[in-house]
Formats: structure tokens, C-alpha cells, sequence
């Protein structure tokens, strides 16, 4: 494409059509986990999606740039998804099902994605602002809900409030429960975006205003639900994602505020060593890893894993039967794998592949899933599949981070005096990709609305990278004095 056409600024979007889609995904993630709520998340996803074709075509140019390959690679998923159905098919019937439910809603939400982050990429840094506050909260309501239901559940009645079922917490009892994996899957990314949106404060040396506030008490609420919950996973990648920030505020202009990095990084140590230690005291799985991951490592002779249960666990050195977590996700992990290697091109389903195939091989076993996200993916969708997700999310996270780097914020043409603008988006996309990135590691999730979820979000940041550097490209064709 020559330089000429790349100057050719697309029409932009109005703000009015931004800010419904913004609503409509502040009203989709506060309930896309939660049952009896899927007229809501279609509604959602369809005035989204709608929205999101009229920015597409709107950019259409972006999409033949060299900056578009995370959008391809987003759109090769689902022509890859569509070859695997027609000719690949182990049961067309399920994999038919699941294309006309799971993979619809998906490309719905990559539609929605793709078209808002091309939109906000193509606006003044300045402009793209205004729709964080909403963008955020929505981000936020999955947790508040949680704390809503967790004081009504247990302090409502001391309160005089009888709360109905939808606002109380159901551990297993339909039709209200939301699975622990749910609460990984919508908290951990709100926990990411805060702690990176404080780095990003702390690197332009603002220390106290009221956002730094919001996200700072974003932090201990996240990890409030972990705790409420037992959410071993959800403990785990939260404290790596600290260790990530901490890191980061730590090392970056090490010289500026460096009592106020040190007494933070200090808190955040003290707090998270202190917050650990309370969980591995609470969860005695973690004191007994190795020894348990002596005995499933070995599923030839302890094959009880097969079974899910049914015919019992075996006993580690210690003459106690091993931790359940621990014995079967290593177990199923190493056979996954195992699986993954004689079956590369995937059984087909984004949902129980890995017990379709392990029934293949051992016809007696009750298996479902592997508990690892991207395994599971993985077996459902091949490694061409795989290849797709993963290359998208990891080259889109490559774009940001050089795009957020402030050597390469061009300044306003309009405003050339002043220090670049830096807007919000392209640092919460960044920590979305990071956070769906460790969680997808261990995590049962390969399923329902948690692909849908995943998708949205590489979808959302391909779109922001490409309109953002079609936009920068733009300016520094036109010059300064020109319009930004």
C-alpha cells in the first residue's frame, strides 16, 4: 500500500456509536458469567457485533496494512474452525452444535471487539478517554457482584435482608451457581487492568488521585473473591501478576520517587507474603505437591485418574491419600500432552475433547477435561488451531507494549509543546493479554462464554494496535499544525 493511500484518514466513528458499544460491554461482562442471563449477553453481543461491522467497514483500509496481522490470524481461527467442521469432523453432529452455539457467539464478539478497538484506536488519545470510567466499571462488576452476594449470603439476615437466590452465593445448586473458574476467568483480568493502570500512573509520577484509588482498592477486592472462594489459581497468577507490576514500578526510572517505590514494593511484598502464606496454610494440597506428583507422574501403575473419581486415589510416601487437584491435573496434563501428540489436528470440540479422545484409547474412562485451558484448546482445535490463538494474542501483546513505549507516542500536532497523552487502552489490553495468558495455563476453561471471553480480547487489542498505528502513521504524514 503506498504512502499516499495510508494518509487517507477513514471517516470517524461517531461518539455516540462508541459509547453504546461501550455500554453494551459494561452490561455483558457484569453478567456474561452468570446464569439464566443469555437474552442479556445475545442482545449485548448483536447491538455490539452490529456496530462493530459498520467500524470495520468504516477501516476497512487498516486491514491491509502490515499492522492488521493479529486481525488475520483472529479471522484464520475461524476459517480454521469452519475447514475442521466440513472435512476434519470426528462427530460432526457435537462439533455442528458447538459451531452453531459457541463458535456464533464468538465471532459475534470478535466482530463487536475488533470493530470498538479499531474505532478507539482511530481517536485522539484525548478522546479515547472519556469511555474508560464505564469501560472500567464494567471490568469491576464482576467482583462487585460477588461482594454483594457474599455479604447478603452471609450478613443478610443479620441485616433484616432476605435476599432472593439470584443475589446469594450457591455452591453447586443449580440455577445459580457460577463456577470457581468463572470468577478466574472475569476477576483476574480487572485485577490486571488495575495494577496495570497504576504502573502506568506511577511511570508519569502521579502518585495521589482518585483513579490510583479506585485501582488500588481493585486489588484487595479481587483477591477478597479468590480467598472467599478457595481459588488456588486464582491466588497464584494474582500474586505473579504483583510480582509483574512490582517488578516493573520498581526497576522503571528506578532513581525518580524512589522512597515511594520502595515503600510500595515493601507493602505489596509484606502484604502478599502475608496473604500466601494464609492460603497455603488453608489449602494443605500445596504442602504435599511433590510428593503427590511423584505418584500421578507414574499413570501406568496408579492409573486411578481415568476414572474421575470413581474408583478412588491412591496413597503418596506419606501412606495418605494424595490431594485430588494435585494427582489429577499432572496426570491428565502428562496424558493430554500425550494425546495432543498422536492427535495434532484436534478432535473438533472446544468442550471435552480431551475425554472424546481418552475414550478412544481407554473405553473404560470417565474423563472430561484436563484442567488446562490451552491444552484442552489445544485438543479440540489441533496445533494449526492452537497456532492461530496464540500467535495472534502474543503478537498483538508485542504491538502494544511498543505502542505504549513513550519513545514512540508521537505528540499532538495540536498540542506539540506539551508531553504525549497517554491514553489508557492499549495498557489494559496489554494486561488483559497477559492475565488470559497465565490463566489459561491451568485453568478448566476451555468452554462456553471463557472462549467467548478470550477472543473478545485478543480481537479488541488486534483492533486498537491496528487503528492506533494507522492513526500515529497519519500524523506524522500530516505534520504538526494539522488535526489530529
Amino acid at each position: 500500500m503506498s504512502n499516499q493511500s495510508l494518509i487517507q484518514q477513514p471517516r470517524i466513528t461517531p461518539s455516540f456509536i462508541i459509547w453504546v458499544q461501550v455500554l453494551m460491554f459494561a452490561i455483558l461482562y457484569a453478567v456474561w458469567a452468570l446464569p439464566e442471563t443469555i437474552l442479556i449477553r445475545h442482545i449485548c453481543l448483536i447491538v455490539g457485533a452490529l456496530l462493530g461491522a459498520y467500524e470495520i467497514y468504516q477501516y476497512r483500509a487498516v486491514l491491509f496494512t502490515k499492522y492488521a496481522l493479529p486481525i488475520w490470524l483472529v479471522l484464520g481461527l475461524f476459517a480454521w474452525a469452519s475447514f475442521h467442521l466440513l472435512f476434519l469432523s470426528h462427530d460432526f453432529a457435537l462439533q455442528l452444535e458447538e459451531y452453531t452455539s459457541i463458535w456464533k457467539r464468538t465471532a459475534l464478539g470478535a466482530i463487536f471487539a475488533l470493530g470498538l478497538g479499531l474505532a478507539l484506536g482511530g481517536q485522539d488519545p484525548k478522546k479515547q478517554s472519556i469511555y474508560w470510567p464505564v469501560f472500567y466499571f464494567g471490568l469491576l462488576a464482576p467482583t462487585l457482584i460477588y461482594i454483594l452476594k457474599y455479604c447478603l449470603t452471609h450478613h443478610g439476615s443479620n441485616w433484616g435482608i432476605n435476599a432472593p437466590d439470584y443475589l446469594r452465593l450457591h455452591y453447586g445448586s443449580l440455577p445459580f451457581y457460577v463456577p470457581k473458574t468463572a470468577y478466574v476467568c472475569f476477576c483476574l483480568p480487572t485485577l490486571a487492568v488495575a495494577l496495570g493502570q497504576l504502573k502506568r500512573n506511577i511511570s508519569s509520577h502521579i502518585w495521589l488521585s482518585w483513579d490510583n484509588v479506585i485501582y488500588g482498592v481493585t486489588i484487595p477486592a479481587v483477591f477478597f473473591v479468590f480467598y472467599g472462594e478457595n481459588i488456588k489459581n486464582g491466588v497464584i497468577y494474582g500474586a505473579f501478576l504483583m510480582l509483574i507490576f512490582s517488578t516493573q514500578v520498581f526497576l522503571v526510572d528506578f532513581k525518580k520517587h524512589w522512597i515511594q517505590k520502595t515503600l510500595l514494593a515493601a507493602i505489596l511484598l509484606m502484604a502478599g507474603a502475608g496473604f500466601i502464606v494464609n492460603h497455603i496454610q488453608k489449602n494443605t494440597s500445596w504442602q504435599t505437591f511433590a510428593v503427590d506428583a511423584k505418584i500421578a507422574i507414574d499413570t501406568d501403575r496408579y492409573d486411578h485418574w481415568k476414572f474421575n473419581g470413581a474408583k478412588g486415589y491412591p496413597n503418596n510416601e506419606f501412606g495418605a491419600m494424595v490431594s485430588i487437584t494435585n494427582y489429577e491435573r499432572i496426570a491428565w496434563g502428562k496424558e493430554g500432552l500425550l494425546l495432543l501428540t498422536q492427535n495434532p489436528l484436534g478432535f473438533g470440540l472446544i468442550e471435552r475433547s480431551f475425554g472424546h479422545l481418552s475414550k478412544r484409547v481407554w473405553p473404560e474412562s470417565l474423563l472430561h477435561q484436563s484442567h488446562s485451558g490451552w491444552l484442552d484448546l489445544a485438543l479440540g482445535i489441533g496445533l494449526p488451531g492452537i497456532a492461530l490463538v496464540l500467535g495472534s494474542l502474543a503478537l498483538a501483546m508485542k504491538q502494544l507494549y511498543r505502542l505504549d513505549l513513550p519513545e514512540n507516542i508521537p505528540k499532538s500536532p495540536s498540542n506539540v509543546a506539551q508531553s504525549p497523552f497517554k491514553a489508557p487502552w492499549l495498557s489494559c489490553c496489554w494486561w488483559i493479554l497477559l492475565a488470559s495468558l497465565v490463566m489459561w495455563c491451568t485453568t478448566e476453561i476451555s468452554q462456553k462464554v471463557f472462549l467467548d471471553s478470550l477472543i473478545f480480547w485478543v480481537a479488541l487489542a488486534s483492533g486498537l494496535v491496528a487503528g492506533t498505528r494507522f492513526r500515529r502513521l497519519n500524523l506524522s504524514h500530516l505534520g504538526p499544525g494539522s488535526r489530529n
